[in-house]
């Protein structure tokens, strides 16, 4: 009956994890760059003895010890690219992610393609994580224009001449769901997504960009309801368990006395 307790307390933890996943979800419908979170269910198993198979050999006797929800992971599908009336916004049309630099000299990768021109001419976010790229637009140069490439040109105002200045690279990962999320649609790699890839936008599997857009949530609201109401309708059947074995042990303890 203990064990009852322990199964039902596991399933109400796990269940919980799954619904504050989709809040989270919910709540980030119109984040720029968002990308939806999931959790995944592994049954957790415990050891009760052992058993001769009649050959010299022996087996572990298992059972079921409730389960347990993994830490949540990003599922990358593509958001719906939306016009933002910013000609230095970019989204990304395919795989593929921006690098940042953080102000403390880390690298992070977002797909949240919304950039303005910081005071050294750098494409930047607007928390200040400025583009990785090698690129500085000149003071005295206006009309950017980033193709689908990533080459980025700039005209001299004076002159009227049509410059390059730089090429905006984008990064991709074996295993980008693998990616640690830190905030604002910003991920750091980890062991298991292996190291950023390096290409020119619409080369080696790359996404291309689309100027003066920038891409939505892949937030499906209909999908995100129907999975809270599974979420809500399996966490309270661990909760009328856990009550049901309260009782009953209640039951046992009166017959004791």
């Amino acid at each position: 009956m203990i064990d009852s307790l322990s199964i039902a307390s596991s399933g109400l933890a796990a269940n919980q994890a799954w619904i504050d996943s989709i809040s989270n979800n919910v709540a980030n419908m119109q984040t720029i760059g968002y990308k939806r979170s999931q959790v995944d269910f592994h049954d957790m198993v415990r050891e009760v003895g052992t058993r001769d198979d009649g050959g010299g050999m022996t087996e572990s006797l298992l059972t079921g010890a409730g389960i347990q929800a993994s830490q949540p992971s990003q599922v990358f599908s593509p958001g719906t690219v939306r016009e933002s009336g910013n000609a230095l916004d970019l989204a990304i049309q395919g795989d593929g992610f921006f690098e940042v630099a953080l102000p403390t000299g880390e690298l992070a990768y977002t797909r949240a393609g919304r950039f303005h021109l910081d005071s050294e001419g750098q494409l930047a976010m607007p928390d200040g994580q400025t583009l990785t790229a090698d690129l500085r637009v000149p003071p005295d140069a206006r009309n950017l224009v980033i193709k689908q490439n990533g080459e980025v040109q700039a005209t001299i105002t004076e002159t009227g001449e049509v410059i390059n200045v730089g090429q905006v690279q984008l990064a991709k990962f074996a295993s980008a769901e693998a990616l640690s999320k830190l905030s604002d649609g910003l991920y750091r790699p980890t062991q298991a997504s292996g190291e950023a890839i390096y290409a020119e936008p619409g080369r080696d599997g790359q996404g291309v960009l689309l100027q003066g857009y920038v891409e939505m949530s892949n937030v499906n609201l209909i999908d995100e309801m129907s999975g809270l109401v599974l979420a809500q309708r399996a966490y309270q059947m661990n909760a009328r368990l856990l009550q049901a074995s309260d009782q009953i042990l209640e039951t046992i303890n009166n017959l004791r006395r």
